[in-house]
């Protein structure tokens, strides 16, 4: 069947792959084409025009969430533009529902059963929706060597290798960072434990999303069936402003705020957010030119799993190496780290800079 398939012109491949979709009860590409924008004004004419807030709320929760949302919302791209503020306390709302059964479960089970029960609650809520921007971005950043072969796996519905093994490392990273927290302890600016993790972190890693798509040009894949939608989407951001990518930065460090208090753990959690958007602005631009939803999503599971395990770090560990063998020795396997991770960078400057040699001694 494979030889058969390989052998037939792209004209008899589109034709099965309509069919296929038909007999599936399946949307085919070109319905989804068919649509456009979904949206019947331009961005001035929106702009100008009157602005719920609630709406925009009410998006953001539906864009996130599986949750039924007044029949008045839709995923209208001016207003998901303008939801990126919402998305930190959205994210707050999810890390709640995941401490709840993260609480529940560990009065019967070991941490790291009940830190799997809360991964299962929030697969459920969110859909798996980062996740699958997860999977789709190592899967294109891992298999594609230009921009169009990245722009072209990510919007593959199949799931590669990159993708599978990105998926299971974060999962049971995910899991296991958490049954390292310990029982939550509930203390207004004093909390600990696994479920103002959760709160914080889902929270936080939420709101590297405005400022991305605020900063960095939005990638839109011209050959993909949505592009007038995201073509619309990207060419609104001025709908997001910089008011609102404020309000999503102070609501996130306010909810810190909130759990663990105005503390050094908090600052250093917020800055790691700060730093974990700026290196993902830079990462998205330098490949494929900005961002895109896919690679939102994969920047906030990152995020996220990169919060819990600060919240694991022991810098005792570090200092009591020190006292007894010296810093040289403490600080000996981080500066191996820093080498190894710098050979394939300086690999490849010296491979290129023989190529070009190469290359002009034949001319």
């Amino acid at each position: 069947p494979n030889n058969a398939l390989r052998d037939k012109s792209e004209k008899e491949k589109e034709a099965l792959a309509v069919k296929a979709s038909e007999s599936w009860g399946m949307v085919s590409a070109d319905e989804v084409r068919d649509r456009g924008t979904g949206v019947h004004s331009l961005i001035d004419d929106f702009k100008s025009g009157p602005n719920s807030e609630l709406r925009c709320y009410f998006t953001a929760l539906m864009f996130i969430t599986r949750l039924p949302c007044p029949g008045w919302c839709d995923h209208h791209p001016g207003y998901l533009m303008r939801s990126m503020a919402w998305f930190p306390l959205c994210g707050t709302f999810v890390g709640l529902w995941c401490a709840a059964f993260i609480d529940a479960a560990a009065a019967l089970v070991s941490p790291t059963l009940a830190a799997a029960a809360s991964m299962a609650a929030s697969m459920w809520l969110t859909g798996c929706f980062h996740e699958d921007g997860l999977g789709d971005t190592t899967d294109g950043f891992g298999g594609g060597w230009t921009k169009s072969q990245i722009l072209r796996i990510m919007k593959d519905s199949r799931i590669g290798t990159y993708g599978c093994v990105a998926l299971v490392l974060f999962t049971a990273s995910k899991t296991l960072a958490l049954g390292e927290l310990g029982p939550s302890v509930w203390v207004l600016c004093k909390c600990s434990g696994q479920g103002p993790a959760l709160v914080v972190a889902h929270t936080l890693a939420r709101a590297t999303s405005a400022p991305l798509i605020y900063v960095c040009p939005y990638v839109v894949d011209a050959e993909d069936a949505k592009a007038d939608y995201y073509g619309w989407f990207g060419r609104s951001r001025e709908l997001l402003g910089p008011t609102r990518v404020i309000f999503a930065a102070m609501s996130a460090t306010a909810v810190a705020v909130g759990v663990y208090g105005p503390s050094l753990q908090t600052l250093v959690l917020v800055s790691a957010v700060a730093a974990a958007t700026v290196f993902s602005g830079y990462y998205g631009t330098s490949v494929i030119g900005g961002v895109m939803g896919d690679y939102l999503g994969a920047t906030i599971c990152l995020t996220e799993l990169a919060l819990y395990s600060l919240l694991t770090v022991d810098v005792s560990r570090v200092l009591h190496l020190a006292q007894e063998q010296g810093w040289p020795t403490a600080l000996r396997p981080f500066m191996v780290l820093a080498a190894v991770l710098a050979i394939p960078k300086l690999w490849s400057r010296g491979a290129a800079k023989i190529s070009l040699e190469d290359k002009d001694k034949e001319c």
